[in-house]
Parts: C-alpha cells; structure tokens; sequence
C-alpha cells in the first residue's frame, strides 16, 4: 500500500545557489586564494578538531589540483549539488513507500525521476552525542567507507581542498559480487553547528575506460560539462571493471534534541534492482553497528 505524502513544489529548472551554501563562504577563503600556499588549507573548518583534514591534506597534498579555475568550476558544481540533494531529500512528490525498520526508526522510499531510479533512506540515530562520529563515518574520503570495509575501496584522486576532492570508489555488493566503480566530486559541508551536508555527483571525467560508452548526469545537467582527466589504473583502461555513474548521492546530517536526523539519497546509473537491499544494509550497518 502506497504511503500518503504532501506534495512539495517541485525544483526549478534554473536557480540561483543560495549564497550561505556557498563552499568558498564555508570554508573562509576565497578560491583562487587556496592554491597559492598549501598551509592555508589547515583553514578550512568542518571538524578540524579531530586532525582530518590535516590528515587528508598531509596524505594527499601530491594530488592537490594547481589549476585555480578548475577549482572553481569544481565549487560551482558542489554548489548546485547542494540543492539539488537537499530537494530530493525534502520532496515526498513521486516516492513510494518501500519499506520501513520500526526498530531502527529507519525507512526507505524510491521513486523515478526522468528515468532514473533514486532512493532515500531516512533514519533516527538515537544518540546525539554521536554527530560528529557519524559525520566522520560516512565521509574520509581517502579510505573505504568504515561501513562497508569489505565492500568499499575508495582512494583520493585529485584534492582541491581537505573537503573537496575527486574520489575513486570501487565496490561490490556482496562477497561473490563482481567489483565495479566510479569516480565523483565529493564534498563536505558545514552548514551550521548542528547540521552538514555530505554529497557527491559524477561529472565528465575521462579515465579512459575503453568501452567508448557515454555517460552523462541525468540530475545535475551542469556536471555534464565540467571535463577533467584522471591517470585511471591499469585495469581500467584495458576495460576490466565495470564503470557506474553517481547522478547524486549524499547525507543531510542534524543533530536534534535527542538524536542525530540522517536522510541518505542516491541514484547511481549502473546498479541492479538488487541494489535497494543494499542501501538498507548500509544504513543498518553505519548507524547500528555490530561488535
């Protein structure tokens, strides 16, 4: 039986990024200013009280992106990602009731847009003493995701900063599954002290994969013609693993009176219709986990 939802206005097809999201406001500098000296990336603030972001630049300041323009178009795209995450995860428009986990206040929707399938998973973790944990278990993007170590291989292929990054994911959805991967722009933002946006869409990245197929953002039109080149591996280029593309994926983190609000929303061109179980699993194993 479908789930009765109040309808939402719909996105416009063209708006204007809101300026309190922008990335550059967030992080405090302006970004042409960041490539000049690679210490004033230690300014950038989401969570630097855990040394991650000194980590991540330290571990990965080899692939730090030298090109200023680059960086900006990469901002303007993580911008417009932005609202197009936060949409999908507030719209009730078109999404039908899939299942729901009383136990883990956890319940999952999807529907079709433009004919592409996305999926959002909404949850209550009740421990709000566990945001900033939370936040960091779904995030370091120069490692797999904690959740799903087995699963997930994920490494950094280009930095623009601590928080926004090119990664490059390999993953599978079970033991005997066959590995597959993508790589996306990644971002993480602070919005306030109690809530942060973690997203990621695919652009026109060549990492020269043979199979000559196109791939295009059926969600985020303006991530079609931000054109950058990847120094793929070897398997890549000789055609071995099988390439996915993230339309959106992404978390909206708050921390209430009592517990932490987790929406997670997802469409990835490439995946099975298996691949509902796996969101589920993702979410039980992030925020409930096993010891």
């Amino acid at each position: 039986e479908k789930q009765e939802i109040p309808e939402l206005p719909k996105i416009p097809e063209k708006q204007k990024l809101p300026v309190e999201q922008k990335l550059s406001a967030i992080y405090g500098e302006a970004s042409n200013t960041l490539y000049k000296d690679t210490k004033e990336l230690d300014k950038v603030a989401s969570h630097s009280e855990d040394g991650e972001n000194e980590e991540i630049s330290e571990q990965n300041n080899h692939l730090l992106c030298t090109n200023p323009g680059e960086a900006i178009e990469a901002e303007k795209l993580m911008n417009e990602a932005i609202i197009h995450l936060e949409h999908h995860a507030a719209d009730k428009d078109g999404y039908e009731f899939c299942k729901e986990y009383d136990f883990y206040s956890m319940v999952l929707y999807q529907k079709k847009h433009e004919g592409h399938i996305v999926q959002k998973l909404r949850l209550k973790y009740y421990n709000f003493n566990k945001y900033n944990d939370t936040i960091n278990d779904v995030w370091y993007p120069g490692r797999g995701n904690s959740c799903n170590d087995r699963f997930v291989k994920r490494k950094i292929a280009r930095m623009y900063n601590p928080n926004l990054v090119v990664i490059h994911q390999r993953y599978k959805d079970s033991a005997f599954g066959s590995w597959k991967y993508f790589y996306a722009l990644a971002a993480k933002i602070e919005i306030s002290e109690k809530k942060t946006i973690i997203v990621m869409t695919s652009a026109n990245i060549n990492d020269h994969n043979p199979s000559g197929k196109e791939y295009k953002n059926a969600i985020i039109e303006s991530a079609n013609s931000f054109k950058i080149d990847i120094d793929s591996e070897d398997d890549i280029r000789r055609g071995k693993l099988k390439k996915t593309f993230v339309n959106i994926a992404g978390y909206i983190i708050e921390k209430k009176l009592g517990y932490v609000d987790v929406t997670y929303v997802e469409s990835i061109d490439g995946h099975s219709p298996t691949h509902l179980k796996r969101v589920i699993m993702k979410g039980l194993s992030c925020f409930f986990p096993i010891n």
